[in-house]
Order: C-alpha cells, then structure tokens, then sequence
C-alpha cells in the first residue's frame, strides 16, 4: 500500500501561471503532478525485450490523460504514446508502461500500455517524461548501482512519491520479475 504523496520541488505539468503580485509571499514550490514511481531495467525472469516496466503515479487530485506525451532516455531512444484515445491515470491512482503487454511473456506484469524504440539500460541510465507540449514532466537518471539499488530479476521503487527520484537513497529494492 502506498501513501499519498507530499507537495515536492520540482516541474509541475500545465500551463504556467501569472507572475507574482510585487510584494505577495513567495508561492510554494510546485508539485509534481505525475511520478515515474517504479522501473524494472533488468528482469531475470525474461529477457530486457520483453519484461522492462516502468510505473507512474498521479500526485493530483485529477485524473491525468498521457495520451501523446513522450517518454525517452537521455540517448536517442524514444515513444510518443499513442493509445488510440486517453490513457488516463486517475487521481491518486498508477499506470504500467511495459515493453510487452503479454503476461503470458513478460514475466507476469500487468502492463496498462505497451511501448516500443525505448531501451532501459541495466547500467546506468535515464527515463525522462515529456508532456504534449515536450515539456519535462519527470525524471530519474540510475547510476549502476553507485546511489541507487541495482538489483537484477526485481523492479527498483521509490520509497514515497514525495521524495526525490533522483537520490538514489530514496530507491529500495521492490519485488522480484
């Protein structure tokens, strides 16, 4: 069971807001409205091509449609997701991207969407999400074991969706694939 997460400093999606009232209080830092919470980069049960994974939260009080954002590596890897229609993650709620969709192969994980043309490297790596407008959603960039967990055959998981996914301490060791 995981906890609703708390505000944390960084990009939020949407629109920009207006400028400050000279002289307001500073506004708090923004939320990120959606997390990549949890990655499998190297399964043992199966091969990269078929049991890679990744899961989003949505830390909004909204449901949240992807549907034409992006998801791409620091490289030239790269997935528009086309979902034929809105691939929302509700509000609270999480959504798998998974190499392949078929239980039956990828190691028994249900997989909410399928991409492909992105590579999850069992080293060191990144995994950046774009929103419609290619505006930087999130990211978390592993470092082969250096800060983050490295484990093979299980997923890496965030601790709490508030922490910051690029400190490699706020990672553990999550369940086996």
């Amino acid at each position: 069971v995981r906890a609703p997460p708390a505000a944390r400093s960084v990009r939020p999606t949407g629109p920009p807001t207006a400028a400050a009232t000279p002289g307001a209080p500073p506004a708090p830092p923004p939320v990120v409205a959606i997390v990549i919470n949890e990655i499998i980069q190297n399964p043992a049960a199966v091969s990269d091509n078929n049991g890679e994974w990744f899961e989003l939260f949505n830390a909004t009080p909204d449901p949240v449609d992807i549907d034409g954002w992006t998801i791409k590596d620091n490289g030239s890897n790269f997935h528009v997701i086309t979902n034929g229609g809105p691939l929302v993650i509700p509000a609270g709620g999480f959504l798998v991207l998974g190499r392949d969709a078929n239980a039956a192969s990828n190691g028994g994980v249900a997989i909410d969407y399928q991409y492909s043309n992105l590579f999850l490297g069992n080293g060191s790596d990144s995994l950046i999400l774009l929103d419609t407008a290619g505006t930087e959603v999130d990211r978390v960039a592993w470092d082969n074991g250096a800060t983050f967990p490295d484990p093979t055959g299980a997923s890496m998981a965030l601790k709490g969706p508030a922490l910051d996914n690029n400190v490699g301490a706020n990672w553990c060791q999550a369940q086996t694939a």
